[in-house]
């Protein structure tokens, strides 16, 4: 069973380990198009029906765990860490995820393209080529996002169903991430930029403590007629299938807000 982690409690190795997967999973053949392209391309493609609806958490769910396997094809060390973004919520920019030693900051120039970090100049083909760029909202620094006590407080208020949970999770607290960074993790195609694997996967990891602290719900799945045994493409997956992230072969650790500082 795979633990996955804070990315800043990965050791040096771990991480650098990690990047270079990824990397390597952004290597283009003669067709011009990577397999990480493909994962871009699936969220660009399917964003109307895994985004503002129930299946957002499955389905992002999914993508996750197909996204580490193919890592994992490239290094089976790898497991796919998180950002728990809320420990940076009050100066984003400063957070040690946004500097040239893990992710690199923001774009600069006129064109905003990353320049350094672990991807650095990286180039990107969806929906077209451009470079991977990022544009904070508030220019050199971004505005707050939610604090440990805040999704503390999500986590504690959002128990009447899953459909509550979900419009909560997805509405400011994971898009506010998003729209923040600016560039590429601000459109559908955000893939194109690597946070947005580490973001997602602390979303995934706000559902599964949810259903933790909620047992009675945690198989739940409800919101416009939403059913168990909807199929999330492009995966040819259902609904049920995701909702266990021990069958999928993976756990995290309890979250308990400031206590999982590294």
């Amino acid at each position: 069973m795979m633990t996955r982690r804070e990315i800043r409690q990965l050791t040096e190795d771990q991480r650098k380990r990690f990047f270079a997967a990824v990397q390597a999973l952004h290597v283009r053949s003669g067709t011009g198009q990577s397999q990480y392209d493909q994962f871009t391309a699936d969220h660009y493609d399917y964003r109307a029906s895994s985004h503002g609806v129930a299946a957002f958490l499955p389905w992002n769910r999914e993508h996750l765990r197909r996204f580490e396997a193919a890592l994992q094809k490239i290094d089976p060390t790898i497991v796919l860490p998180y950002w728990d973004w809320s420990r940076d919520s009050q100066a984003p920019e400063r957070s040690a995820i946004l500097s040239s030693s893990y992710f690199g900051g923001n774009g600069t120039g006129s064109s905003r393209c990353v320049t350094n970090g672990a991807f650095a100049d990286w180039q990107a083909t969806i929906p077209n080529n451009h470079c991977l760029q990022r544009k904070f909202n508030g220019g050199s620094t971004i505005g707050s996002w939610y604090s440990p006590r805040m999704i503390e407080n999500l986590l504690n208020t959002n128990r009447q169903s899953y459909d509550q949970f979900r419009r909560a999770l997805e509405g400011t607290p994971q898009a506010s991430v998003h729209v923040h960074i600016g560039g590429d993790m601000s459109q559908m195609y955000s893939p194109n930029d690597p946070l947005h694997w580490v973001h997602r996967t602390f979303v995934d990891l706000i559902w599964t403590e949810w259903q933790q602290r909620n047992t009675g719900l945690a198989d739940t799945y409800n919101g416009g007629g939403a059913s168990t045994h909807d199929v999330l493409q492009p995966f040819g997956v259902t609904v049920a299938s995701t909702l266990s992230t021990r069958i999928l072969g993976y756990t995290y650790p309890r979250w308990g807000g400031s206590s999982q500082a590294a």
